[in-house]
């Protein structure tokens, strides 16, 4: 299978490098990857700057570039730039931190898969607890069954997967599960730091409302979560409800 690795903790993170190494013994496996830290980029892309790409010899049988761009863009060089055609797969990660419930809307890991879907290329973000120093864990469970994944995903492309890995090892492990998208609030605030400005401080705090189906309930459970979040934001109830509307 040809494989598209993209991240957003840039380059040279551990995550996608240990991904790498253990994914390209059976595959052919490509690495485009930030060459900095991104992460919060969202879906963000360079649309009035530049973009440029190098090449770096950090594994042995998978090539490796670093992009100056976003992850979006890492996914839009590596296809249109650096592959001779569309990757079978495209996993972005493994992220250093969770991203549960609304962080997909801030997350380059998330986003990165997305952009993958807008190009009808099937794509699944990983990420894991960021206190876990080590991806041996996550990689292995990646390894395991990143080919029935991409059988599950549907055939247009369409839907990601977005998977959550909990802090531990196996022992600690309650299980995996198909999870929904819950919903989850910062609580944010700003500290001065002179001659700087300010910097956002965010603590995330769970809401009260989520159910022992959604990814926020769940991974505080310690499951493994896997979640299929799909490229549409219609709201397809409320417009059968508002399109015979009459809007002068």
């Amino acid at each position: 299978m040809n494989i598209l690795l993209i991240n957003d903790d840039g380059i040279y993170s551990q995550g996608i490098l240990t991904l790498a190494k253990k994914l390209c013994v059976d595959n052919n496996v490509t690495v485009v990857a930030p060459q900095g830290q991104m992460s919060g980029t969202g879906h963000s892309f360079t649309l009035y700057g530049y973009v440029n790409f190098v090449e770096l010899h950090l594994l042995d049988n998978v090539k490796c570039y670093a992009v100056n761009g976003t992850p979006a863009d890492c996914v839009k060089v590596g296809i249109n730039l650096i592959l001779n055609k569309k990757p079978d797969l495209i996993i972005s990660g493994i992220n250093k931190g969770f991203n549960l419930g609304t962080d997909i809307f801030y997350s380059g890991t998330v986003n990165a898969a997305l952009e993958g879907a807008v190009h009808n290329i099937k794509s699944i973000a990983v990420s894991q607890e960021y206190h876990l120093d080590s991806y041996e864990y996550s990689s292995d469970f990646v390894l395991k069954n990143y080919r029935k994944l991409y059988k599950i995903l549907p055939d247009d492309a369409q839907t990601i997967f977005n998977i959550n890995i909990p802090a531990g090892d196996a022992k600690d492990i309650a299980g995996v599960k198909f999870a929904k998208l819950g919903v989850k609030y910062f609580d944010e605030n700003y500290r001065y730091e002179e001659g700087f400005g300010y910097r956002a401080h965010c603590r995330s705090t769970l809401s009260e409302n989520t159910t022992q189906e959604d990814d926020t309930w769940l991974y505080d459970n310690k499951y493994i979560t896997i979640s299929p979040v799909k490229n549409d934001w219609n709201n397809k109830e409320f417009f059968e409800k508002i399109k015979n509307e009459i809007i002068e």
